[in-house]
C-alpha cells in the first residue's frame, strides 16, 4: 500500500472526500409546492413536499383541501374534504437540459369528509341519511408535470385521481392544480 507522503497529495483526497459528499447530498433534494385548481363541481387547493431519494425517485407527501358540491332532490350541497397522502413518485420523462420533468406515483390518503356543513337538514325540508362528517382513507395516482423557469422554480401542474373508499358521496375525486414549486437543496 502506498503511503501519502506529499501535502498536496493529502489535499487532493480530502477534496475528493467533501466533494463526493457534495454530490450526493445534492441528488437528494426537497421540493415544496403550492398549488390552487379544481375539483368536480368545485375547486381545491394543495401544498406538497418532495424528497428525492435518489435522482429520478422521490417520496411526495401532500395536504389538500377541496370545497365541492353534490346535488340531491334539485338541492345543491356543501361537500368540504380535507386529505393528507404520502406516496411514491418516479420520473418518466425529463430532458437533459433540465427545462421540464414529468413524473407519476401513487399512494395512500386519509381524510375527512364534511357533507352539508355537518347538518342532516336540507332547505326543502328533507334529510340527508348519510353521515355528515366522517374520517375517509384510500389511495390516490398522480401525475406531476413541471416546467423549469430557473433550477429552483418551476410552474407545477398536479394531476391527482384520489380514491375514498369509504365516502359518503363518491369513491372518486379528480384534482387538477397549478401553482409554483421551489426546490430547496
Amino acid at each position: 500500500m502506498k503511503q501519502i507522503k506529499h501535502p498536496l497529495q493529502l489535499t487532493l483526497l480530502i477534496s475528493l472526500i467533501i466533494l463526493s459528499n457534495e454530490i450526493t447530498a445534492q441528488s437528494h433534494r426537497l421540493a415544496v409546492s403550492i398549488t390552487g385548481g379544481i375539483v368536480q363541481d368545485g375547486f381545491a387547493g394543495a401544498i406538497t413536499t418532495d424528497y428525492k431519494v435518489n435522482e429520478f425517485d422521490y417520496l411526495q407527501f401532500n395536504l389538500q383541501g377541496s370545497f365541492s358540491s353534490f346535488e340531491q332532490n334539485d338541492v345543491d350541497i356543501p361537500v368540504d374534504t380535507y386529505a393528507f397522502t404520502a406516496g411514491f413518485f418516479f420520473d418518466l420523462l425529463r430532458n437533459n437540459s433540465r427545462t421540464f420533468a414529468i413524473s407519476t406515483g401513487a399512494g395512500a390518503l386519509i381524510g375527512y369528509e364534511i357533507i352539508n356543513n355537518n347538518d342532516t337538514s336540507l332547505p326543502n325540508d328533507l334529510l340527508l341519511n348519510l353521515e355528515t362528517n366522517k374520517t375517509i382513507y384510500g389511495g390516490y395516482a398522480g401525475l406531476d408535470i413541471d416546467f423549469f423557469i430557473s433550477p429552483v422554480i418551476t410552474i407545477h401542474l398536479k394531476l391527482n385521481e384520489m380514491y375514498h373508499i369509504n365516502s359518503e358521496i363518491g369513491e372518486f375525486t379528480p384534482y387538477v392544480g397549478l401553482g409554483i414549486k421551489l426546490i430547496l437543496k
